[in-house]
């Protein structure tokens, strides 16, 4: 289990970060605070359909830091990303440190701009 810290109206907060199955769960004090999942579609590829954060624990990077370990877990494995929330898509996007990973071909085949779980940038 990873530990990360985070500062919560003024006082300094444990949250853990722990894999469990095909996801990557935030816990704190009070229980689940945010979590990221992603789904096999092939033997190469993997479909992150879900970054979801707490809205007390928003504005610290932590559905970022979720999103690096399922890329670093990708990475570790030799997958390709089909992100298919609107955070992930927005992130790899924006960021070419994900080219790397990124299965741009079909991406937008599962992109949903519309979920209601998916984390804006500005959110987390």
């Amino acid at each position: 289990m990873e530990e990360q810290r985070k500062a919560t109206e003024g006082t300094t907060e444990e949250v853990s970060v722990q894999k469990q199955g095909n996801s990557y769960v935030l816990t704190g004090r009070e229980g689940k605070v945010g979590e990221i999942t992603y789904q096999m579609v092939d033997v190469g590829t993997w479909v992150i359909d879900h970054t979801y954060i707490d809205p007390r624990y928003r504005g610290h990077n932590l559905a970022r830091q979720l999103l690096n370990m399922v890329v670093d877990e990708a990475r570790e494995k030799g997958r390709k990303i089909i992100p298919s929330c609107s955070f992930a898509l927005e992130q790899f996007e924006q960021n070419p440190e994900y080219a790397d990973v990124w299965d741009n071909k079909t991406s937008t085949k599962y992109a949903d701009p519309y979920s209601s779980d998916s984390v804006s940038q500005s959110g987390p």
